[in-house]
């Protein structure tokens, strides 16, 4: 798969696959417009050897972004200057 770009309510992310041993998946998501300069991410393993769909790497961006914000949530406690992209 190419490198594909999602954006989650103005998250934006660059989404790479990546091959891991013994032959399975894994999905790196670079949040391009999130905190420490964009260099922030998560990385999502498969025990499945069968790739995700757009709409299901979209929900893995919306759960982390989610969680990210939530009251207690990462944003909150490591990098309580970062604010949410405007929607748009």
């Amino acid at each position: 798969m190419d490198d594909l770009e999602l954006s989650i309510g103005g998250e934006l992310f660059r989404v790479s696959e990546r091959n891991q041993p013994p032959g399975r998946l894994s999905y790196h998501f670079a949040w391009l417009n999130g905190p420490d300069e964009g260099t922030y991410g998560f990385t999502v393993g498969l025990s499945k050897p069968s790739p995700m769909s757009r709409e299901e790497l979209m929900a893995e961006a919306r759960g982390f972004v989610g969680a990210f914000y939530e009251p207690g949530g990462i944003g909150e406690e490591d990098f309580p200057d970062h604010k949410p992209a405007p929607a748009g």
